[in-house]
């Protein structure tokens, strides 16, 4: 009876176990402005190796403040590889892995009613800008670089707001609360009602989308399985068809 019993406890166990290792459930935080892609890599991702993966979007300054405050969490991706490194330098996330592009232009109201057609132009009296916050949101803190490495301080002097993510930067451009702003192409790519000005690239600041594993992570072979599959060849074509040019 005893000998039943123990083994009955040793089948349930092991097929506990089994359902662990193959359906572990990773929570990711994600910049905002990749929610897109990462949605339609999360369905194919758990299609193809199961489990579950939920995700915290905000900006990225917000991100790594989130993951210092709470000590949980398994994978970071954000829009900028320099605001990831103050995550690496505070000992919260490991190398990461480059991904994708995610380039910062100017965007105008449709028509371009205002007539801009360079960073100069933002700086012109009388001209209404909008930027991300550059300690909330990677753009915003490559539209400050932008702003000292063009000696264009005219560009803050005519900031009327500035947001958490770059999301809420294209919302309120569309509704018409401002005549330009720094975003980056792959968050106005789709709209009808905005249009993209290029900026020249040596006057832009690029950056690169970096994904990699916490410290915290209890699952660490789960998370790197992730991120490899973020990194692969079929991660990247999420991030392509949204507007990001993948990093060869």
């Amino acid at each position: 009876m005893k000998r039943t019993i123990s083994c009955i406890l040793l089948i349930l166990l092991f097929c506990a176990g089994v359902v662990f290792a193959e359906s572990p459930s990773l929570l990711v935080y994600c910049g905002a402005g990749l929610k897109k892609p990462m949605e339609e890599l999360k369905s194919q991702y758990e299609k193809a190796e199961g489990g579950q993966i939920t995700y915290t979007y905000a900006g990225s300054g917000q991100l790594i403040s989130q993951i210092q405050l709470s000590g949980k969490g398994d994978v970071l991706i954000i829009g900028s590889e320099d605001v990831y490194k103050t995550a690496v330098d505070k000992k919260l996330a490991y190398a990461p892995v480059l991904i994708a592009h995610h380039t910062p232009c100017i965007a105008v109201l449709k028509g371009n009613p205002k007539g801009i057609k360079s960073l100069a132009d933002m700086a012109k009296p009388g001209v209404r800008v909008i930027l991300g916050d550059p300690k909330a949101n990677a753009v915003g803190l490559s539209a400050q670089n932008m702003i000292t490495k063009n000696k264009l301080p005219g560009i803050n002097t005519n900031t009327v707001a500035q947001t958490s993510t770059v999301n809420e930067l294209v919302v309120q451009l569309t509704m018409g609360q401002a005549d330009a702003a720094i975003v980056t192409k792959d968050s106005v790519a789709s709209s009808d009602k905005l249009e993209i000005i290029e900026i020249p690239a040596e006057q832009n600041i690029d950056q690169l989308i970096p994904v990699g594993i916490l410290t915290v992570t209890r699952q660490k072979d789960a998370a790197q399985k992730f991120v490899d599959f973020t990194a692969s060849a079929a991660g990247k074509a999420c991030f392509k068809k949204f507007g990001f040019d993948p990093v060869e």
